[in-house]
């Protein structure tokens, strides 16, 4: 993942973060595909933090078994595309270099600090800042833009739900009403998005 995302920034160096980088799709699946196995890793590691708490070590879990999902929805994808021999061409949406380092970097933080950094409510602040990245847009960008629209819409049900249970957790374990509303926005967002993909049909 770090040779990829080295790649993206040389592209977008020269332009800036607003400029989107022009990719080809193996090269943005598989950096996406990294990337949500980091997210997966996070969560993961958060429901072993957790197991001495039924309730939280399932909803991590959760968590990182959802974005396994993605993986694996993606991994689909590629392997259908390098089939038909059509996945290096140019990507169908653009990916912000810069977005993608700086949430590498980020979840390599998390990951380096010790289990005894991650009270529940910052751990629960960080599936925020997690999910409040470009991440999640760019795997239904890419499902929908390569016509998986059963997988996409599959993608975008599973992550309301998460969202909706995040929310419920915060309400339950953090006393922080701007993350609270911060989550709701991302639950709404999302489930918008959703809405309009059914009415689409």
């Amino acid at each position: 993942m770090r040779r990829q995302c080295a790649a993206l920034a040389l592209r977008t160096a020269a332009t800036g973060v607003n400029i989107p980088s022009v990719l080809t799709t193996r090269e943005v699946i598989e950096t996406t595909i990294a990337l949500e196995k980091r997210s997966m890793a996070l969560y993961a590691r958060f429901a072993k933090i957790f197991s001495g708490q039924p309730r939280l070590h399932e909803f991590w879990f959760g968590m990182a078994r959802d974005e396994a999902r993605h993986v694996g929805a993606l991994g689909l994808v590629a392997t259908v595309l390098e089939l038909e021999g059509v996945i290096d061409g140019p990507s169908p949406v653009p990916v912000q270099g810069f977005e993608m380092i700086r949430l590498s970097k980020v979840i390599e933080h998390y990951m380096s600090e010790p289990d005894s950094a991650f009270p529940i409510e910052r751990a629960l602040a960080i599936a925020v800042e997690v999910e409040e990245s470009e991440l999640e847009d760019l795997v239904g960008d890419l499902l929908q833009a390569l016509q998986e629209r059963g997988e996409y819409e599959r993608c975008q049900r599973l992550l309301v739900h998460d969202l909706g249970e995040l929310s419920y957790m915060i309400e339950q374990h953090c006393q922080d009403p701007t993350l609270l509303s911060r989550c709701d926005e991302l639950v709404n967002h999302h489930a918008e998005t959703l809405r309009h993909a059914a009415a689409s049909h």
